[in-house]
């Protein structure tokens, strides 16, 4: 309960980028899917076609107490970390002394739900690495990263 009330806490005192992605937190569970940048770079300009995708997470209940993830490269759920900031809402995995960590940025699409507007695909920039610092500061880990950071979308797994 405490947990829920600290993320209510931050989502009022945040800006209005964090408020885009709100939804995120509400609409249950959310699927994932990360391309990494260097592969979508090189091989854009030679297929027409959209590249696979090489990432697949699925977040199940972020909003929740006991939020966990289950992903394409490794099996089993396990338990995430949630932060929300000015920026964004990171999604933190901790695995060994590395962290999984997706961070959804801004709304890209909405639909109207009961009188008002619901995100349902989010921005989300992904990356896994060793800076610990995240859990405390998730906006500046990421940007410390901005090179090796790979990026996708989140969807809500239902909508309606």
């Amino acid at each position: 309960m405490k947990r829920l009330a600290a993320v209510l806490l931050a989502f009022a005192a945040a800006p209005a980028s964090a408020q885009e992605v709100r939804d995120a937190l509400e609409v249950g569970d959310l699927i994932c899917e990360i391309r990494h940048g260097y592969r979508r770079d090189l091989f854009a300009a030679l297929a027409p076609a959209r590249p696979a995708t090489d990432l697949m997470l699925v977040y199940e209940a972020p909003g929740a107490r006991a939020p966990r993830v289950v992903s394409s490269q490794r099996p089993g759920r396990h338990a995430i970390e949630v932060r929300v900031t000015a920026n964004a809402v990171h999604l933190i995995e901790p695995v060994g002394p590395s962290i999984r960590h997706t961070a959804l940025t801004r709304c890209l699409q909405a639909k109207p739900k009961d009188g008002y507007e619901i995100c349902t695909r989010f921005a989300a920039r992904h990356a896994w690495h060793f800076d610990t610092r995240a859990y405390a500061d998730p906006d500046a880990a990421l940007a410390r990263l901005s090179n090796s950071v790979s990026q996708g979308v989140c969807e809500p797994w239902t909508v309606d």
